[in-house]
């Protein structure tokens, strides 16, 4: 009896071991990562790239969203871009200078941007943040010291007392001289506006707002 209880006793002792050593042997290894999963994600082709940053407007986006470092609302956005645009502080953008931003915004460059993972766009939430193919176009960005749009507002003033000055110059010359000066001034604002003009227009087909309308 005692030798069965002892036989009994070494069977149990040697059960318990073998299920332990099993339970070694079946612990979860740790998880293996594919190749595929650690590969970084492929690179924005060039010309998708230069697609987005040929904007300024987009490129005013990328740079709000590098100082923001994180995810931001639309309206915080519009609002600072037509600041921007419009050379104000934000408190003193008006309703119509947000709107316009805020159209173009939601309308066409977010759902392009958000088409190439450039951003992340979430249209029934307003919020927006770096997506996977953001990092690569900063290369081409300069945020710290970004090229900003030229004050046209300013230069379109100073261009028209410019003009006025020398119509009134002209008109003071006039009973004084035979030559045709009233006509000369008037030729010479026609062709200073028209050579401003055309600066303006190419400056925005290379920088502007010339895709702002959404795509078929």
């Amino acid at each position: 009896m005692a030798q069965t209880m002892s036989g009994a006793s070494s069977s149990d002792g040697a059960l318990d071991a073998d299920i332990a050593e099993e339970e070694l042997d079946t612990e979860p290894a740790p998880e293996e990562t594919s190749e595929a999963d650690e590969q970084p994600p492929e690179a924005l082709p060039l010309d998708q790239a230069f697609g987005i940053l040929k904007n300024q407007r987009r490129r005013n986006v990328l740079e709000y969203l590098y100082e923001a470092d994180g995810a931001v609302s639309l309206s915080e956005v519009a609002e600072q871009i037509a600041a921007w645009e419009n050379d104000k502080e934000v408190r003193q953008i008006t309703s119509s200078e947000r709107k316009r931003v805020y159209v173009g915004l939601y309308q066409c460059h977010l759902p392009k941007m958000d088409d190439v993972d450039v951003i992340a766009f979430n249209k029934p939430r307003g919020i927006i943040e770096l997506g996977k193919n953001a990092e690569g176009l900063y290369k081409y960005l300069d945020v710290d010291d970004e090229a900003e749009e030229p004050p046209w507002h300013r230069y379109s003033v100073a261009l028209s007392l410019a003009g006025a000055l020398v119509l009134g110059a002209a008109l003071l010359v006039r009973p004084m001289t035979a030559l045709p000066v009233v006509d000369l001034a008037v030729a010479t604002s026609i062709l200073a506006f028209s050579t401003y003009s055309l600066v303006n227009i190419n400056w925005l087909r290379t920088n502007g707002d010339e895709d702002d309308t959404p795509e078929a």
